[in-house]
């Protein structure tokens, strides 16, 4: 492949000369090329030239990538549990909203759900960051945990709502309640947990050079 680059280059080169009306231009043309060439062959070897790390600098950051990957794994448990709330929180209110009567059902399956998002709140509140992570990566992790937090918060927040709404002292009228219900989701209910960003510049910074980004 690079002999064929070569060859059309060249092929390319003989043409200009034989065509352009100028051989000036031409030289000119081949001068710039020629810097061109060796501007990138010079940033290419300085490049390449910081890349090259010690063994142990190499060995720091596979323990970082140690360290980070446990606590990912575990942190990665926690927002599958939060997920598995929020999902069945949206079915319970969904078959709420399809329902003729109101059933008791209801009201037993939201507060179980409730004592499990509860807990998972406490769960999240008391994640830390890991000991012995390089400052940068401890930063960034601390703004993972920050917005977890708040999404936690939310989310609990908005199923005690309803919670107390489907309470069947309190009930009075199935529409009414399904209104309630709908407006303290739209109002309570987290935006979103967006963390990609963190996840994302703490892996590559985890890269060792002339390897792939730790998944």
């Amino acid at each position: 492949m690079i002999y064929f680059i070569v060859m059309l280059g060249a092929a390319a080169l003989i043409a200009l000369y034989k065509f352009l009306p100028n051989r000036r231009i031409f030289v000119y043309f081949c001068a710039t090329l020629a810097i061109v060439f060796c501007v990138s062959a010079y940033i290419q070897m300085q490049r390449n030239k910081g890349e090259v790390i010690s063994r142990p600098q190499i060995e720091e950051i596979r323990q970082q990538q140690q360290i980070f990957s446990e606590w990912y794994a575990d942190y990665q448990r926690e927002i599958d549990h939060l997920d598995r709330n929020w999902q069945l929180y949206h079915s319970i209110i969904k078959h709420l909203r399809t329902a003729e009567i109101y059933e008791l059902s209801t009201y037993e399956q939201l507060s179980e759900l409730e004592i499990d998002a509860l807990e998972e709140q406490k769960k999240i509140h008391a994640l830390q960051v890991p000991k012995n992570l390089n400052p940068e990566y401890a930063a960034l992790i601390l703004e993972i945990i920050n917005k977890t937090q708040a999404y936690v918060d939310a989310q609990t927040k908005t199923i005690s709502a309803a919670t107390m709404a489907a309470d069947p002292a309190k009930f009075a009228d199935l529409k009414i309640l399904n209104r309630i219900i709908k407006d303290s989701t739209i109002r309570e209910a987290p935006a979103g947990l967006f963390t990609a960003t963190e996840i994302a510049a703490i892996r590559e910074m985890l890269v060792v050079p002339g390897e792939g980004v730790e998944q």
